[in-house]
């Protein structure tokens, strides 16, 4: 990728959606595609929802004209189509509400589109079990993570921080190693950009939310470029970038699986939740996700060098962040359910 136009990607997007948004909110007035608070939910007042839109009109058409232009790859092509997709599906869920099976099957399938974005010889496990396990393993985990994607996006500026804290780890990733793949660099940077467009429209107090049209495809996304680190060799960096919202959600999701809950219905029981509601503010909570993953950021460098030691590193700062959340949450007294 010429560095002219590297360096000029997230000024780029960041400013195309950051005036993107304005328009899709009015959009999303006009319809009255609003959010209206419930008692699950951690906003008081009715938000317009389908923010995803905004960033889903500069990534579709800057990802086509990456395939065309940069890497001239039709491995690819599934992946966009994935991403119209998992859009079109996200929008009906966001404005009707479909059942979790038929979510989860376009979810998955989605995945196998993205997986033919990966040639044979790289598989996400290195080699140590089977092609067809490895594709299998590949496909129920990115799955798993888009869903896991959404499940998290609960406060105001959560997802676009965590998007853009993943990317930039990655790409510090990619520098240090010197892999020279321009699509994932392209997307990465893109990423980064659109996403603190978004931010400055969705820090607390948000003025529109992604919705699933937002989440669900930039969960896909982001999981590409974690599978695309773990299948050069980077599993390490793959796994401790995203660290702090795999151990949220799991953690959460096997406590409530426990307690007899259905847990694809919408709760308030993550720790980031019941923290923003014992500190009473979802910055706060943000900016604490915030210096996490600076850490994470960092150890994922190191583990370029040193994987154990950086894995290592980065568990012990999610302990710390899980347990300072679970801090400021036994502040609350409210219900949290």
């Amino acid at each position: 990728m010429p560095p002219s136009l590297e360096l000029s990607l997230i000024p780029t997007s960041f400013f195309l959606v950051l005036m993107l948004t304005n328009y899709v909110r009015d959009i999303l007035l006009k319809h009255r595609a609003v959010d209206v608070p419930n008692n699950r939910s951690l906003h008081t007042i009715p938000v317009p929802r389908g923010g995803g839109w905004a960033l889903l009109a500069i990534f579709l058409p800057a990802l086509t004209g990456a395939i065309i232009f940069l890497d001239a790859d039709i491995r690819h092509v599934g992946l966009v189509l994935a991403v119209f997709l998992l859009a079109a599906i996200s929008w009906i869920d966001d404005r009707k509400n479909i059942s979790p099976a038929m979510r989860l099957s376009f979810h998955i399938l989605a995945a196998c589109l993205g997986s033919f974005s990966f040639p044979p010889q790289e598989m996400m496990l290195g080699g140590i079990v089977p092609f067809w396990l490895d594709r299998t393993l590949m496909i129920l985990g990115w799955a798993w993570f888009i869903n896991l994607y959404n499940f998290m996006d609960g406060i105001d500026g959560i997802t676009s921080v965590e998007t853009i804290s993943i990317a930039t780890g990655l790409y510090v990733v990619w520098t240090l190693s010197g892999v020279n793949d321009p699509f994932v660099g392209f997307l990465l940077l893109i990423l980064i950009g659109g996403c603190m467009g978004f931010l400055a429209h969705n820090w607390h107090p948000a003025k529109i939310f992604l919705g699933d049209i937002g989440s669900i495809p930039l969960g896909y996304l982001v999981g590409f470029c974690l599978i695309s680190a773990a299948t050069r060799g980077y599993w390490a960096a793959a796994v401790i970038l995203p660290l702090y919202y795999l151990a949220d959600s799991t953690i959460t999701i096997v406590q409530r699986a426990f307690r007899g809950e259905k847990i694809w219905q919408a709760h308030r029981g993550h720790f980031y939740q019941r923290a923003a509601l014992g500190a009473k503010s979802h910055s706060k909570v943000v900016i604490l996700i915030v210096a996490a993953n600076i850490g994470l950021i960092a150890t994922a460098a190191l583990s370029v060098f040193q994987a154990a030691v950086g894995l290592c590193i980065s568990i012990l700062i999610v302990a710390l962040l899980l347990g300072k959340m679970k801090k400021i949450a036994s502040r609350s007294k409210a219900k949290i359910d």
